[in-house]
């Protein structure tokens, strides 16, 4: 994404310069230095400048780091603590749909605390402690997504550094290809690609295909976006709020069991099985003596 950027930034220039074979000296070409300091500041979206501090707060620099390092921590206890008592503990020979909508439950705790210390760590501890040894001053990596009362709000708000990149460089050239006519096909191909983006990402993550995160995400997700009312109010907060939750201890509660699906059950070395989930396919059952190992 950040090469997407620093060469759609600059081919103009490029271009520009070779057409009307004017002297170089007029286009200031960025050198090695921009595109390394851009390779590491928190943003996507590529500019020859940025506004920059005057001097680096390295006790905040400390502080960042140690509170992500907490948050990571705090995760793994979660899941040695919740997570896998409850996953260890299903002996039954298959999953049935009392027993599920029983773990879905004690998911919701669990994958609301993912949910928020993923966020925190990440988006409010990690890309400030990086900008702040880069002087970059821009710290609007989120906004307000807790207030959100409609989806379409939570898109834009929960991740602006990712937001930016999509508007600028997906959403507005989408709109104009169209001509500029209609923007619910921008916004509908913004969705989708950021759920293949969320899902790409959790496949290198867990080691396995599951398009749980593509489904929530760009399907139902999308869904809500369109056709959920526009409405503000305390009212529809405690909706999106709602939907959230639910939507994260869906999240967990599947990729747990797909987890200890395919540590449990053997691998037929295929193709297939590599795509298709393993929970599905497979009886899960666990001994009452073993306990579901996580490599984090």
């Amino acid at each position: 994404m950040k090469t997407h950027a620093f060469i759609r930034e600059n081919v103009e220039k490029v271009l520009l310069s070779v057409e009307s074979k004017i002297n170089d000296e007029k286009f200031h070409y960025p050198n090695f230095s921009h595109y390394l300091y851009f390779l590491f500041a928190p943003t996507l979206i590529y500019r020859d400048q940025y506004p920059r501090n005057t001097i680096i707060r390295w006790n905040f620099v400390l502080q960042m780091f140690g509170e992500f390092i907490a948050s990571m921590l705090y995760i793994y206890y979660v899941v040695v603590r919740f997570c896998i008592p409850t996953y260890a503990n299903l002996k039954h020979t298959e999953i049935t749909l009392p027993m599920f909508i029983s773990v879905l439950f004690d998911s919701i705790m669990p994958g609301s605390l993912f949910f928020l210390l993923s966020f925190y760590g990440f988006s409010h501890c990690w890309l400030n402690a990086f900008a702040e040894m880069l002087r970059f001053a821009d710290r609007m990596f989120y906004n307000d997504w807790w207030n959100s009362t409609t989806f379409a709000a939570y898109y834009r708000t929960w991740n602006v550094v990712l937001h930016d990149w999509f508007y600028t460089y997906v959403y507005k050239e989408i709109y104009v290809l169209t001509g500029q006519k209609n923007r619910s096909i921008p916004a509908i191909c913004v969705v989708l690609l950021s759920a293949i983006f969320h899902e790409y990402v959790l496949v290198f993550s867990l080691g396995f295909f599951y398009p749980v995160m593509f489904l929530l995400f760009g399907v139902v997700g999308l869904a809500f976006q369109l056709f959920l009312p526009r409405q503000k109010g305390a009212m529809y907060n405690i909706l999106i709020w709602l939907l959230l939750l639910i939507g994260v201890s869906l999240q967990s509660c599947l990729y747990f069991m797909e987890t200890y699906a395919r540590k449990s059950c053997p691998s037929n070395n295929t193709f297939w099985d590599k795509l298709i989930p393993r929970s599905f396919v497979c009886r899960m059952s666990l001994p009452s003596n073993k306990h579901l190992k996580i490599d984090l």
